[in-house]
């Protein structure tokens, strides 16, 4: 008699020996490949005006006060000073104008560090010690952000960072430290991303094929932030040769002609500067004075492209056109935006002068807003009585980006603490002979460049 075996008994007999069977091994990517992917940098959307979130729940009556650190009196006033205080205190009024957060009327404490290590950690202890503390503060440093980064998970108070140092973002990966813009070294590797995709296009005359970058910082941890092993092998993997890093000094009156002339006599072909306010126009000033201005790209970290640098080089900002910088939000000239438009709107109001049209005061407007969006839905979740930096933190996280009024945005989604996205701007001269930063490549996503858990 036959045996005669069910179907379904083959079928598994034919699916197990298919499963079983060697797979043929996936080709390495050879290292042309390699360099082609890292090549391509995949569009990204310009930030989005937030959807709108509504109160469940009316908390009238109830006060709750934002606190701020940052440099307002110092050498690097001009950087923040009275546009960092300016921007928060006109957002806020508006806001308890409209009736504040579900209710809550909103105020500011803002202290000056004049962003030293030490005034950092002081001002934070003042605030931690505070009854109710914060939910969160924000910071301008990278002092801070280094200094702070193990205190505010202890503390569990998000520090929302403009000092984005890759480690202090990241490690922990679980940590309190959230950035407002893209970390330095995945800035730093989206230029060079730029730079060797449009490298036929923006070389400087009789440069050849190969590019070789010079970096000039802050002797800090800023300064040394864009030239991290992970934005270093990016970079090779372009086939890019970085030199060491210059250090340029703090100060107003630092000459920097011995530092560029290094990267010069090294064969640099490509500058980028990790620094900001007055030491942009000193590179630049120094740059032209050597007569190898236009031998050279220029780029820099987005802090260096605003308008204090064209304020400081006063009638000599057309020295400025043509250096480009990596550029994570929208700016002044992006008046079809809704979010630009109700900054110009109170700014136009107040009567400030065109001169304070920095990034500062954009920036922390806006910023005022998308902190309220937080608040609303960590309210909605524990209402006001159980508002916690911890429960700030997991509202952000729920929202996963965050939308600034579509200005810029934080990204905290999955294991991000940074946002990832970026344009590249150029300083060009306007047909009214002022100088403005002009779109050269629209929002693509950055290379990342996190560091590894430690």
């Amino acid at each position: 008699m036959k045996m005669r075996l069910p179907i379904t008994f083959i079928l598994l007999v034919v699916l197990l020996a298919a499963a079983c069977s060697p797979v043929p091994a996936e080709e390495p990517l050879t290292a042309e490949e390699e360099q082609q992917e890292a090549m391509q940098a995949e569009e990204a959307s310009p930030p989005v005006a937030p959807a709108e979130i509504a109160c469940e729940n009316s908390y009238e009556g109830e006060n709750l006060v934002i606190y701020q650190q940052a440099g307002l009196t110092g050498p690097l006033a001009t950087l923040t000073g009275t546009g960092f205080i300016r921007a928060t205190q006109d957002a806020i009024d508006q806001i308890n104008a409209d009736g504040g957060v579900c209710g809550v009327m909103l105020s500011v404490r803002i202290e000056d560090t004049q962003y030293l290590l030490e005034q950092e950690v002081q001002v934070y202890e003042q605030f931690r010690a505070e009854t109710p503390k914060p939910l969160f503060i924000t910071t301008a440093s990278s002092a801070a952000t280094i200094a702070l980064k193990d205190r505010v998970v202890e503390d569990e108070i998000v520090n929302l960072a403009a000092g984005v140092d890759s480690h202090s973002i990241y490690n922990p990966p679980d940590g309190y430290t959230v950035g407002i813009v893209p970390i330095h070294s995945d800035q730093f590797a989206g230029f060079l991303q730029f730079v060797h995709s449009n490298w036929d296009e923006i070389k400087p005359e009789g440069a050849g094929d190969a590019i070789t970058v010079g970096v000039i910082g802050w002797a800090n941890a800023f300064g040394a932030g864009a030239t991290t092993p992970e934005s270093l092998a990016f970079a090779e993997s372009l086939g890019i040769t970085v030199l060491p890093l210059e250090e340029q000094p703090i100060d107003p009156a630092a000459d920097v002609t011995g530092q560029l002339q290094s990267l010069l006599v090294n064969g640099a072909n490509v500058i980028y500067m990790q620094a900001l306010s007055f030491s942009i126009a000193q590179v630049i000033g120094t740059l032209h004075a050597l007569g190898f201005y236009d031998q050279v790209v220029l780029g820099s970290v987005n802090w260096g492209m605003n308008r204090d640098v064209l304020n400081i080089l006063g009638a000599n900002a057309p020295l400025a056109a043509g250096y480009y910088g990596v550029f994570p939000y929208l700016w002044w000239t992006d008046t079809e935006a809704p979010g630009v438009q109700r900054v110009l709107e109170t700014f136009v109001a107040k009567g400030y002068p065109e001169s304070e049209k920095a990034f500062t005061y954009l920036l922390l407007y806006s910023a005022m807003y998308g902190l309220v969006d937080v608040l609303t839905v960590a309210m909605n979740n524990v209402g006001f009585d159980g508002l916690t930096g911890a429960e700030f933190l997991k509202a952000m996280q729920q929202m996963g980006t965050i939308s600034a009024a579509g200005v810029f945005e934080m990204n905290v989604e999955g294991s991000n603490r940074s946002p990832n996205k970026a344009q590249i701007r150029q300083a060009q001269i306007m047909a009214d002979g002022s100088v403005d930063f002009v779109v050269i490549q629209d929002f693509v996503t950055l290379p990342d460049t996190r560091p590894a858990p430690e």
